[in-house]
């Protein structure tokens, strides 16, 4: 094997061991609340689920505010990836699960701010 074979097959496999060592990341914080807990939030303060255009305007911060939303794109790609490919289904539970109780979580918050 000539050394860029060699070479390109070192990178693949630590590709590989990256890629394994992620989802197993994943699967453990999927499967505790507080992990999902995270998860949710971290979806949240990436501007997932909402626009990242400020109020104001400011050009800097919608900047800023896209670099955060591609990082939470990226995990949020990596959880629907995973739970597509978990043939038991319980990774996408957990995954709605998370969803389910950090929104419950802002509607208590909601209420209580409107106190």
């Amino acid at each position: 094997m000539t050394t860029d074979k060699a070479q390109a097959k070192r990178i693949e496999h630590l590709r590989e061991e990256e890629a394994r060592r992620d989802e197993n990341a994943l699967r453990y914080l999927l499967a505790d609340e507080r992990g999902r807990w995270f998860l949710s939030r971290m979806m949240e303060r990436c501007h997932v689920f909402s626009s990242v255009i400020p109020a104001d305007g400011n050009m800097h911060r919608v900047l800023v505010s896209e670099g955060e939303r591609r990082v939470g794109l990226e995990l949020y790609g990596n959880l629907r990836t995973l739970s597509a490919i978990d043939e038991t289904g319980e990774c996408a539970m957990q995954r709605r699960a998370a969803e389910m109780e950090y929104g419950q979580f802002l509607a208590r918050y909601q209420e209580r701010k409107e106190l």
